[in-house]
């Protein structure tokens, strides 16, 4: 049986190994989370799509898209060395670029310097996003794209030609646009009516194309907006909307509308006040195949 006075003093050194050890469990914590958080903003990460298609010419069998979207103006390295690089490492064909690259003017810096060193690497394809057009960075980002020798999509197509086959290449622009823009049912149609049987690849910043326009004639639609649904869980996915509400839908991944499939970038940067997390900055490589094959 202890005295009073030393069973007190046990029960205080209890208490203090107690507050200790909370203390440290606590520190860690906030340390993993700190580093999951950093993890999320800092540490590149690229996904790769194997896609086939029927209506995919055989010489552009192979042929790689690397998509970059939703960078708000964040930097990966000098001058966006670290991101160019990793595009770079994956070998691109071609380079899209799907909206929200800066929405301030100030951060067209980051932009700049990541297209500086695109440059030559693969051709440039670029539709706007909506941040461009809400905190007016589009024009100035237009002229960028200019000097950059990039081709900016404004509700119009292109041909790319490989060995003499082509596909067309089509960009709308964000629903946000001051001007009233084409509807994308009425793009499409206009450019099934000059290339019934292309291979049509459709860019567009918003994530909605399932959803809103499942028969969309089109092939492949690359699109970001959702940034993966800014906090990833395991088995879960991502679980915020843009609009900060709960139950993300087509945030990340591969999805099959009636007539094409949908690729969505997780993005690279972020633009809400809750920090990504488990959700690191993705590259989006797409290798199309050739069904004819």
């Amino acid at each position: 049986m202890l005295f009073p006075a030393r069973q007190g003093i046990l029960e205080k050194k209890e208490g203090e190994a107690m507050a200790q050890h909370m203390g440290k469990t606590a520190a860690g914590l906030t340390a993993a989370g700190l580093l999951a958080v950093l993890d999320s903003r800092y540490r590149l990460e690229t996904t790769t799509y194997t896609l086939p298609f029927v209506r995919l010419p055989a010489a552009f069998d192979g042929f790689r898209i690397v998509q970059l979207s939703d960078l708000h103006g964040c930097v990966f390295g000098r001058e966006n060395r670290r991101l160019a690089r990793a595009v770079a490492g994956q070998r691109p064909d071609l380079i899209a670029l799907t909206g929200d690259l800066a929405g301030a003017r100030t951060e067209l810096e980051a932009v700049e310097g990541l297209l500086r060193q695109l440059q030559g690497l693969a051709p440039i394809y670029y539709v706007s996003g909506n941040h461009e057009w809400v905190r007016g960075s589009i024009w100035p980002m237009r002229q960028l794209l200019g000097r950059c020798g990039a081709h900016s999509l404004e509700n119009r197509w292109e041909l790319v030609e490989k060995d003499g086959a082509q596909l067309v290449i089509a960009g709308v622009e964000d629903p946000q646009a001051w001007a009233e823009p084409i509807s994308p049912e009425v793009l499409a149609e206009r450019i099934r009516r000059e290339y019934p049987e292309a291979f049509v690849l459709w860019l567009g910043h918003r994530n909605f194309w399932v959803k809103k326009y499942p028969e969309l004639p089109v092939d492949l639609v690359l699109c970001g907006h959702a940034h993966g649904g800014v906090i990833r869980l395991p088995g879960i996915g991502g679980l915020l909307n843009n609009d900060h509400s709960f139950g993300a839908e087509y945030e990340a991944g591969v999805y099959a509308g009636e007539r094409f499939q949908m690729a969505v970038s997780r993005g690279l940067g972020n633009s809400v006040p809750v920090p990504r997390l488990f959700n690191r900055p993705e590259l989006v490589t797409v290798v199309l195949k050739s069904a004819q094959i």
